[in-house]
């Protein structure tokens, strides 16, 4: 693990200069992020994710071609653990109107043609 002095520390609180900064110290490695994508076995697009939206996963990646942690370049999304700040849950079933629409005439058509039958 490298440790990061105060400057560095400041430079990585703001997303746009921490992407700058990581494509840098990538560079001075002989590395890209392309080439970190490719040997993950994931999509450069995919790992890009990470600098717009909390995305453990490739954070880790991306923070491990550094020799740092998660937590280090993205010190706003992590506690003083090493954990992700944000909860996960289950996804809740749409309820909006169009889906309520298409369910109301699926189940109108069928009770219709089961009234025809009988």
């Amino acid at each position: 693990m490298i440790k990061l002095n105060t400057a560095t520390k400041q430079l990585l609180k703001d997303p746009r200069k921490r992407r700058g900064w990581v494509i840098y110290q990538l560079t001075l490695r002989g590395s890209s992020l392309a080439d970190v994508a490719r040997q993950s076995g994931v999509r450069r697009q995919t790992l890009y994710m990470a600098f717009e939206r909390p995305y453990p996963r490739m954070e880790s990646l991306i923070a491990a071609a550094l020799d740092l942690t998660p937590a280090q370049l993205w010190p706003e999304r992590y506690d003083a653990d090493g954990l992700p700040l944000r909860q996960r849950g289950t996804r809740r079933k749409s309820t909006t109107k169009s889906t309520q629409k298409q369910h109301t005439a699926r189940t109108k058509a069928r009770n219709t043609h089961a009234n025809e039958v009988a």
